[in-house]
């Protein structure tokens, strides 16, 4: 039994969990109110705003029912406010991070600052940088605090006895808790046992066997509540695949293919796991180094420069209070050999339910939104590199600089991130703000078709969205429209896509699905759209496929699907659905608010409006990215027969862009057709742009 720590050691251990919640929120909370909703997140939202929490039960029941039950109780507190998610998901890290601490400095009593960079690698650790899709991960994030609660309170059970009726409850309640959540820290059960080892050893002079036989003596709890938790996942519960798909979670049909192709499975099995356990930890810890570490703007840098300095002044300020206070004595059972052999058990052991699947750890893409199977190796992974940094090696300078470069090159790593999701936020708000203003009112049923959706909303991860912008109020929880990324079709993956190949018949049905939620309408009348380098939603018709110079060839191949007019009407300025409120304030007006008005007035046919607009955006200096985009303008003012504005807008773009003199020599010879007897108007007008438009008869 350990000797309780004295009043100094406890009000350093309380500074040294105070030091992880500051930074966790520099390096997480600085951007918490820039950040959004993301991936699974907008599906969730819009079952939740339609049927509540019993929905929200009803969605995951399928999967991971308990996580249903955490959302139901937690959308009735939190809203559908982003801020609000964030914090939750940013308290829960650290009071992971902290209780991660108080268990290794019971484990290791007179190493607590190794234990405290295992709070602290484990907090930034940047295998995983999905910590932004707060809402989605928040239920993954409370399984690994139940987790640590769960390996604390072991702990402590044999470091102080004297509680153990009270810890030892607690922690099989708790641990239970972590793998009914979600399955991916299910592994990590044996990493309890090693744990429990140490510690049974250090009182025992017997050999290792009968020190591993008393070990699982006092585990054998913890491994009953696994076992039945096992046994429940695999051979009770059954995913329910929807429409047919396969699911990762799906235990039974693992199994199948285990039986099917023994060999040939466990092969695959072993080879995945040892890239899994690479790509947690030594890929995932040089993962930062990159040039993307340097590359950043002078405002940017700034920040990761401030916020860098101050987790290394941390870092620097709780180290050296924890090895003031930390005593001198009995440190013979502590020896760094015996913290790595458990940092690599935990990697060992992390990925066991990612191999009984078949899962592979990926860092695909930027933002990644793949390298959640990073997250059951995060703790193997900051225990081996806190060993390897902290105890071990002869120059204390040189492990103490390795330590702080770490946490300073993983936290720069987390914040530049949080940057890309920051602008992402602004991107899908910029997305939908402007398919408001273009389509105040769209016809249920409509099927809107898009290519270049911003990586976070791919495939679809947009389901429910444009409910939640048109229906101010959705109790029956039918999707009455459906944003189909068309790179998810053209790749036929209807599966992963949740919808039915494209139909390029006009008469077909198609469907879009989101689990057991299902969206039918027609290939047309529909929208066939595209969202430009430059973040502009244009719409692509027959008619004005020609004026979208840089699009999408697969937009310009299906735009006779596309009727906007039948499906387009005018309304009020602002949708009444709560999409928009969660997106916050409506963007300032500038060039993406006067294009999108333009083109709606334009296919309403009010002239004076587009050249209304012209005018306001010309007199405020907005200019596009796309000089294309002045085309609704330019037709605008020749309906209005303001010619001479229609011609200088036209030689500007025709400067710019020499390949748009196709679309333009066809707009002008309709002027010229439709309005003949403004002829000379138009030949004053015309004359700078005849040679460049080839207009002469």
């Amino acid at each position: 039994m350990q000797t309780p720590p004295v009043a100094s050691e406890s009000r350093a251990n309380t500074w040294a969990i105070a030091s992880l919640f500051a930074l966790g929120i520099a390096v997480y909370g600085v951007f918490i109110p820039t950040l959004g909703f993301y991936w699974d997140d907008w599906p969730v939202i819009w079952v939740f705003n339609a049927l509540g929490g019993r929905g929200l039960a009803v969605y995951f029941a399928g999967e991971r029912p308990v996580s249903g039950w955490i959302y139901a109780h937690l959308f009735p507190l939190l809203g559908t406010s982003p801020i609000g998610w964030h914090a939750a998901a940013l308290a829960v890290r650290c009071f992971s991070s902290a209780f991660l601490f108080v268990a290794f400095c019971a484990l290791w009593p007179n190493r607590r600052a190794a234990a405290w960079m295992i709070g602290a690698l484990a907090l930034v650790y940047p295998g995983f940088t999905q910590q932004p899709i707060a809402l989605s991960y928040l239920p993954h994030h409370l399984s690994f605090l139940f987790f640590s609660i769960s390996l604390t309170a072991t702990i402590l059970s044999i470091t102080r006895p004297s509680f153990r009726w009270l810890l030892v409850p607690v922690a099989l309640v708790t641990g239970g808790a972590s793998y009914l959540i979600t399955e991916y820290f299910a592994g990590l059960e044996f990493l309890r046992l090693f744990v429990i080892w140490e510690l049974v050893g250090r009182s025992r002079t017997a050999g290792w066997r009968k020190r591993l036989g008393s070990a699982i003596q006092v585990w054998s709890p913890y491994g009953a509540v696994w076992a039945a938790y096992v046994v429940w996942r695999a051979f009770v519960f059954r995913v329910v695949s929807h429409y047919g798909t396969a699911s990762y979670k799906d235990v039974g049909s693992d199994i199948a293919g285990i039986r099917s192709r023994p060999l040939h499975e466990a092969a695959v099995r072993i080879l995945g796991g040892i890239h899994n356990i690479l790509m947690g930890s030594v890929f995932a810890w040089t993962r930062p180094f990159n040039p993307d570490l340097i590359k950043v703007s002078l405002r940017t840098g700034i920040l990761v420069g401030t916020v860098g300095a101050f987790v290394v002044g941390v870092a620097i300020w709780t180290l050296r209070l924890l090895a003031k206070e930390e005593p001198l004595r009995n440190k013979a059972n502590e020896n760094p050999e015996t913290g790595l052999f458990l940092g690599l058990v935990g990697l060992a052991v992390a990925g066991l339910p990612l191999a009984a699947s078949g899962l592979i750890a990926d860092f695909g893409g930027n933002p990644s939104f793949s390298d959640r199977f990073t997250l059951p190796f995060m703790l193997g992974a900051a225990i081996t590199l806190s060993v390897l940094l902290i105890t071990s090696g002869r120059s204390n300078k040189s492990r103490s600089f390795l330590a702080y470069l770490a946490l300073f090159t993983f936290s720069i790593h987390q914040i530049q991130n949080a940057n890309l999701y920051r602008r992402d936020w602004l991107t899908q708000k910029s997305l939908f703000w402007q398919i408001a203003w273009r389509a105040p009112v769209l016809k249920p049923g409509t099927a809107v078709f898009v290519d270049g959706l911003p990586q976070s909303l791919y495939a679809n991860h947009t389901a429910g969205m444009l409910n939640l912008l048109y229906n101010p109020s959705d109790s029956a929880g039918h999707l009455d429209y459906f944003m189909f990324d068309l790179s998810e079709l053209l790749a036929e993956k209807p599966s992963s896509a949740g919808a039915a190949r494209l139909s390029y018949r006009a008469g077909d049905s198609i469907a879009g699905r989101l689990r057991s939620f299902e969206f039918r309408g027609t290939a047309s009348p529909s929208l066939v759209s595209w969202i430009s380098p430059g973040g502009i939603w244009r719409i692509v018709t027959p008619a004005s496929a020609a004026e979208v110079l840089r699009g999408s060839a697969v937009c310009f191949n299906i735009s006779p699907l596309s009727q906007p007019a039948q499906v387009i009407s005018e309304g009020p300025q602002i949708p009444p659905g709560p999409l928009l409120r969660i997106f916050g304030p409506e963007p300032k007006h500038e060039w993406p608010y006067f294009y999108q008005r333009a083109e709606l007035e334009r296919q309403l046919q009010h002239w004076e409006a587009v050249a209304a607009l012209g005018d306001e955006v010309r007199e405020k200096g907005y200019k596009p990215d796309d000089p294309s985009e002045w085309f609704p303008f330019i037709d605008g003012y020749t309906k209005v027969h303001n010619y001479r504005t229609g011609a200088e807008i036209t030689s500007t773009v025709l400067n710019e862009s020499p390949d748009a003199v196709t679309a333009l020599s066809s707009l002008w010879r309709r002027v010229g057709i439709e309005n003949q007897q403004d002829s000379a108007q138009l030949s004053g007008a015309l004359h700078t742009l005849e040679n460049k438009l080839a207009l002469q008869e």
